[in-house]
């Protein structure tokens, strides 16, 4: 089993909480290590099994919750901000460079979904970024509109300035489901049975996990565009996506995937969105792990 330590990494407005993973049989000499994000709303705890993944393939593994989320300070609680995670991973990883255990030339990133998004736009801008895994990322935050029926969809952008107003007005922020099945007037992110059943096993009595997300999460997603930064991504990149999803288009990751430099590697499972990380994970996992011990150390 990894050895594992509880990490705190401050960043500017916020604490972050979660824990590194270590090879029990590592050496004294410092370790290439991975940053493992999950998909919207997933808290840390819920990837910790995944940790040992990565450890047996000889890397040291960093989750950590969200700012707003799980273990993690800030406000309001459940606000999810692709731009602003992206900024604290940077932040994250300032901390790790500056560790006697960690190999600063050796730091890669892993993401699913949404941080498999934030994944590609960090290796975009940040060179200390050697390697990057993204798995089923939505790389256009203007198609997760198609998510909603268009009446739905309009009933969730009259929501967002109504919030703004509230908050300005020292009111709590609002917040809708994160996961169930639509009803009147009680809007839902996600709804479809396959990722129903992928989150009830993998949050099942996690305390750290709450099913909502801020009406601001909305904004804060539509607005993400990290198809735009494909030819800035200089790391080598593995890109694994579902062939007929469409919660995170495939057909967009590929485009993306195109303009991205050598070198890189797409691998695709057939099915959904969640069908393959029901049917895939510890595949995915054991052979994205792989790729980045190679690529890491060699």
């Amino acid at each position: 089993m990894p050895v594992e330590e509880d990490v705190e990494f401050t960043v500017p407005g916020a604490t972050l909480r979660g824990k590194l993973f270590r090879p029990k049989s590592s050496a004294d000499t410092p370790l290439s290590v991975t940053v493992l994000q999950a998909g919207l709303g997933g808290p840390a705890e819920a990837m910790f099994p995944m940790a040992q993944g990565f450890t047996d393939a000889g890397l040291a593994c960093l989750i950590y919750d969200h700012r707003c989320t799980g273990y993690s300070g800030g406000e309001p609680r459940q606000l999810f901000d692709p731009w602003q995670q992206c900024r604290d991973l940077r932040h994250v990883i300032t901390h790790l460079t500056l560790r006697d255990d960690i190999n600063a030339d050796r730091i890669g990133l892993w993401g699913i979904s949404i941080g498999g998004a934030n994944s590609l736009f960090t290796a975009a801008m940040d060179r200390r970024i050697a390697a990057v895994v993204s798995l089923i990322p939505p790389v256009s935050g203007w198609s997760a509109r198609g998510l909603q029926p268009s009446d739905t969809m309009a009933e969730l952008d009259a929501l967002i300035p109504d919030d703004r107003q509230a908050q300005l007005r020292g009111e709590a922020a609002a917040t809708i489901r994160l996961h169930g099945k639509p009803e009147p007037g009680k809007p839902v992110m996600f709804s479809d049975e396959e990722g129903l059943e992928f989150v009830e096993n993998m949050i099942h009595g996690l305390p750290s996990f709450s099913n909502e997300i801020t009406v601001s999460t909305l904004d804060y997603l539509f607005e993400m565009e990290v198809r735009g930064y494909a030819e800035r991504i200089t790391a080598p990149l593995l890109m694994i996506l579902a062939s007929k999803d469409t919660v995170a288009p495939a057909e967009e990751a590929r485009e993306m995937f195109g303009r991205v430099p050598e070198p890189k590697e797409l691998i695709e499972y057939k099915g959904q969105h969640y069908e393959i990380l029901s049917n895939h994970l510890p595949e995915i996992v054991s052979r994205s792990a792989g790729w980045l011990s190679r690529t890491l150390n060699r």
